[in-house]
């Protein structure tokens, strides 16, 4: 049977059809995967999220390790406070309902946590807090790229990559961040505050859609359909290797910054 959201029809799906779309995608044990997601694009399926969540388990097994982006936009410099447990994520309902599974631990930062459960998902959360950029080379960004991680986007696009922003550090592109900052105050699992200061970013025009062809025809880039979306799985590794160059040499291409600031957040 079918829901009638907007223009769209989507008929409902199950979780085994869910499960084959996504071996046909090729995602396979002992992936560490971060996920980012639109419920809505995907249509409705038998389970909601945790029925997807399950199905994402079970397709990269015990040796694998399942993130979600947990990014809080109501974080900001009129709401300056974070509470790891209970500040829900604006990317998604599945990333809320993730967060929140037991034995799933969430990174420190207020503004771009994700969510990990696995094995390695205290290597990927853990000094969030203490990174000098949210997507500094040993935030969760730099180490899934750095350690043969897998980006998944289901319903989502690049325009969803935060990723993208780990090598716009690392290019070291000018004028994306404010030089003034905001201190914002972290309250972790056991309730101990931490603070940090905190830089925002600046106005944009972000082109990350346009960058998917290129990180393709590198190899680094499959489409499959998911649900009633058209998805994307990525190698983060040559995500990194076939972006970082352009955001050095042709930044342009990927982000134009809006103001005459040359200030670069390290």
């Amino acid at each position: 049977w079918y829901h009638s959201w907007g223009q769209v029809n989507y008929r409902m799906h199950n979780p085994a059809s869910i499960a084959a779309q996504l071996k046909d995608l090729e995602l396979v044990a002992g992936m560490d995967v971060l996920v980012h997601s639109s419920l809505r694009r995907l249509g409705p399926v038998d389970g909601g999220a945790d029925a997807i969540i399950d199905v994402l388990l079970a397709a990269i097994g015990r040796e694998g390790t399942l993130m979600m982006s947990t990014v809080s936009g109501m974080v900001n410099a009129g709401q300056p406070v974070f509470h790891v447990a209970h500040t829900p994520c604006d990317v998604g309902a599945l990333s809320n309902v993730f967060r929140q599974r037991p034995g799933a631990t969430r990174s420190l930062h207020p503004v771009h946590s994700i969510a990990a459960l696995g094995p390695k998902a205290a290597f990927y959360t853990a000094g969030h807090l203490e990174c000098a950029t949210p997507w500094s080379p040993d935030s969760p960004y730099g180490r899934l790229m750095r350690n043969g991680g897998w980006i998944l986007f289901l319903g989502t696009n690049f325009g969803a990559n935060t990723c993208i922003h780990a090598l716009e550090i690392e290019a070291r592109v000018p004028g994306l961040h404010g030089e003034e900052t905001t201190v914002l105050n972290v309250f972790d699992y056991d309730n101990t505050l931490h603070q940090i200061e905190h830089h925002w970013h600046a106005p944009k025009i972000c082109k990350y859609p346009d960058l998917e062809p290129v990180v393709e025809q590198a190899g680094g880039l499959t489409y499959g359909q998911v649900g009633s979306s058209m998805c994307r799985l990525v190698d983060a590794e040559k995500l990194r290797a076939t972006l970082l160059p352009v955001f050095q040499k042709t930044p342009e291409l990927g982000v134009i910054a809006l103001s005459e600031s040359s200030f670069v957040w390290e």
